[in-house]
């Protein structure tokens, strides 16, 4: 049997300790950025608060493996946990304040628990497979809208998009055309958990890792969004979900104008 409960614990626990080094870097001088590759930067922060929180699992929990962004790690064994230290690093940087942590367990490839904490503005949001989906406590779920007129979508395409670019072109603009306004916050677990309290109506993002998704899927498919990854929890995975209304006709867009995809459904 899982030990969901400290599962849990160690994941919430995690998230904020990893929280606590962006908020002591954020907008510093003392946190130099580097390149990895092209429009590709991490910082000092990123590196310290992977650690923190890699340290923190393994404390608990010294048999599950860990991958991270930044420091790697293999995905092998039934419990692995996959962790964003920071999600939305170049948001960081310019001191745009939407940016997380991500910590998120998988067992046998599925999502088991998720946290992810937004420390500008203080808010935790967690969930258990099947025990519904948390905002610093308090029960969410998505809103329900009548016409996609109505509806707000988050995207997200990537800096360096492998796709050919007219695909995504397509995409955002056949969405454009059907719903209220269409935002890029910039950080997919983050967009994920505004999904799951129902300030998104829908989000379709593109050429993800499984740090990006998997504890933000999970939070979002246990307040109700119908959540689903083109290629699972792997490398280079697109995300899309939404409510009631949104999901199928994203679904629909997306499944028109990119080539064929092994998709997982949560």
């Amino acid at each position: 049997m899982h030990n969901l409960e400290l599962f849990l614990k160690v994941a919430k626990e995690a998230s904020l300790l990893g929280g606590l080094v962006l908020k002591e870097f954020y907008r510093s001088e003392e946190n130099p950025v580097m390149e990895k590759g092209e429009k590709d930067v991490y910082s000092l922060a990123d590196k310290l608060s992977e650690e923190r929180i890699r340290e923190h699992i393994q404390k608990y929990l010294q048999d599950h493996k860990v991958v991270g962004e930044e420091d790697g790690g293999l995905a092998e064994g039934d419990y692995v946990w996959f962790i964003d230290p920071l999600d939305g690093t170049k948001n960081y940087i310019a001191g745009f304040p939407i940016f997380g942590t991500s910590v998120g367990l998988l067992y046998g490839g599925r999502p088991l628990v998720g946290a992810v904490y937004l420390p500008v503005f203080d808010s935790l949001y967690w969930a258990v497979e099947g025990g519904g989906a948390y905002k610093n406590g308090k029960r969410i779920s998505v809103r329900e809208k009548a016409r996609l007129k109505e509806c707000y979508v988050a995207y997200g395409y990537p800096s360096r998009a492998k796709r050919e670019l007219n695909s995504y072109w397509n995409i955002f603009r056949e969405v454009f055309d059907k719903v209220s306004a269409m935002r890029r916050p910039g950080a997919a677990a983050v967009d994920l958990c505004l999904l799951a309290e129902g300030v998104f109506d829908g989000l379709l993002e593109f050429e993800l890792n499984p740090w990006d998704v998997v504890a933000g899927s999970l939070i979002a498919k246990e307040a109700g969004a119908r959540v689903a990854l083109t290629k699972g929890f792997s490398m280079a995975t697109d995300v899309y979900a939404g409510n009631g209304l949104c999901y199928p006709f994203i679904e629909r867009v997306i499944k028109l104008n990119l080539e064929e995809f092994h998709e997982l459904t949560l």
